[in-house]
């Protein structure tokens, strides 16, 4: 069975992102782990990140900026949003785990695990090992 592969996107030090991605890679996952504190999406890799999937499921409404920018009030359009992202990293949910086609935001295991296809305890379910079911699938945000 070829090795499973997926992004892992994050800023920063956050317990909860290391657990999610110790739980990946304790599922034998190989993590190309990128901090985008240290590391900054440009333009172009946020705008191929993004997709053409609704951005507000992307905007971390926990973020100072969320409010400093009024987005709790009115969401501006698109390019807008990615600006003041591209301005303040932290108003980008973490973790984004990214696989060949789907993309999960955020720390839920379960959704993490179902889209990698793990189970709860890291091993692969039976349908990765089946060829995966899902493999026409296409993105989406759980």
């Amino acid at each position: 069975m070829a090795l499973k592969r997926a992004k892992f996107f994050s800023y920063g030090k956050d317990k909860l992102c290391s657990d999610v991605q110790q739980f990946i890679e304790n599922a034998g996952v190989l993590l190309d782990v990128r901090d985008i504190e240290k590391q900054p999406l440009t333009e172009a890799e946020l705008n191929r990140l993004l997709g053409h999937l609704n951005i507000e499921h992307f905007i971390n409404k926990l973020s100072p900026a969320y409010k400093k920018h009024r987005l709790d009030k009115e969401m501006p359009p698109r390019e807008e949003v990615i600006q003041l992202i591209l301005k303040d990293h932290t108003l980008l949910r973490k973790p984004i785990v990214q696989s060949a086609r789907l993309i999960t935001i955020g720390c839920d295991k379960k959704k993490i695990a179902d889209m990698l296809q793990l189970t709860m305890d890291g091993e692969p379910t039976e349908a990765s090992n089946n060829g995966s079911k899902r493999l026409n699938q296409r993105a989406s945000v759980r």
